[in-house]
């Protein structure tokens, strides 16, 4: 049986099997052809009385089998709170203990306010580590909820209970994926001084952890503060060309340049190319250049790829892994775009799409979009090809 660290991926089974029970969970012994006409069927959702261990075989054997409609359902799940109520009012031991909780955490997902009721018995009773990871379900279903409400005002208050929590309690591994939810959650709302604040709490949080990892992810997030603070500042840009060159940032003076973070193992990034290589012939001329920041880890492979796709502007890399830089700008999702102004200012923090034809056309000037005269003539023959193509044999 695995640990509470293992939970929330087992709740997520756990979960998944509750929702589809079968009418029949228990035994599908056949009846007695003589069976009394007054006797009644026994209920298959009537919880035993039993020990802890015993109730906790029960429950699993009853997560087996998968219900078939919703009252079967409802049914089960109220077996299977009375069921971990027994257990956890006992002396479960630790198997035991994860059994329970995983079960009621299975059901009241959905619920936020259920679930911190829970955390709190479990505090009450002792069970300090699972009373916190059920609080954190609580707090990663509460942002959940929030953003599908789409309501500033709910998700600053979800956001403000996760970084409560964590300045109360000492952030533990498992809490990097709370905090990303909730900074990611916060970028999503598009205010940018609950972001930052948002990061920059995280990050003090987390600092003062013991453990080098989380103080490394602390840092991070101090880097997500440092280039949310890039609009209207000078970027710095350090590491070395494909071809082992330091890569020097001041021969860009002047130009506007798209600082890209990207990865070829990044799908929306390979995406991003063909505009970024339309942009780039069409205002290359007129002062615009890109530098690419690769997160890769395999060099070779980003070479091949560099070379394979004709890449024509300069991307820097570090010492064997990815550039200083992409830690000290705290990049934690890919792709990010940068656009940088003349003066060396950053401009945009989301040049990507059409949003960097745009920038592109009030930095530059508008440009008149050259036409591939083959590419028309062949769009000329093409009816006809299809029509030949579509032919039975």
């Amino acid at each position: 049986m695995s640990r509470p660290q293992n939970a929330i991926g087992l709740v997520i089974l756990f979960f998944v099997a509750i929702a589809a029970w079968p009418v029949s969970a228990v035994d599908e012994k056949k009846e007695p052809r003589n069976k009394p006409a007054t006797e009644k069927a026994a209920d298959p959702f009537a919880v035993p009385e039993g020990t802890t261990k015993e109730l906790a075989q029960y429950l699993q054997k009853l997560t087996a089998s998968l219900p078939r409609d919703a009252e079967t359902r409802k049914k089960a799940q109220e077996s299977v709170l009375k069921a971990a109520d027994k257990i956890l009012a006992g002396k479960p031991n630790e198997d035991e203990l994860e059994v329970a909780v995983q079960a009621k955490i299975s059901v009241l997902q959905n619920d936020p306010e259920q679930l911190a009721r829970l955390a709190a018995e479990l505090k009450k009773g002792g069970h300090e580590q699972w009373a916190r990871r059920v609080r954190v379900v609580s707090l990663q279903m509460g942002l959940y909820k929030a953003a599908l409400t789409a309501k500033h005002e709910r998700i600053e208050k979800s956001i403000a209970d996760v970084v409560k929590f964590l300045e109360e309690t000492p952030p533990q591994p498992t809490d990097v994926n709370l905090a990303f939810m909730a900074g990611r959650l916060a970028e999503k709302v598009g205010d940018n001084n609950l972001t930052i604040n948002t990061y920059r709490s995280l990050a003090k949080a987390f600092g003062t952890s013991k453990d080098k990892n989380l103080v490394d992810f602390a840092k991070t997030l101090e880097g997500v503060v440092r280039r949310l603070n890039l609009v209207g500042n000078e970027i710095r840009i350090e590491g070395k060309l494909l071809d082992k060159k330091e890569f020097d940032w001041s021969k860009y003076a002047g130009k506007v340049v798209l600082v890209d973070f990207w990865a070829t193992w990044c799908g929306p990034c390979v995406a991003e190319i063909p505009n970024m290589k339309k942009c780039y012939d069409l205002y290359h001329a007129k002062g615009f250049d890109i530098v690419g920041l690769s997160c890769d880890r395999n060099v070779a492979d980003l070479e091949k790829f560099v070379k394979e796709k004709n890449i024509p502007w300069a991307i820097v890399f570090g010492d064997g892994k990815p550039s200083p830089t992409v830690s000290y700008y705290g990049i934690m999702a890919i792709p990010t775009m940068v656009l940088v102004g003349k003066d060396g200012r950053v401009v945009s923090l989301n040049a990507r799409g059409e949003k960097l034809k745009e920038e592109l056309a009030k930095l530059l000037g508008p440009v008149e979009e050259k036409k591939d005269v083959k590419g028309s003539e062949e769009k000329k023959q093409e009816p006809n090809k299809m029509a030949d193509g579509n032919k039975k044999k």
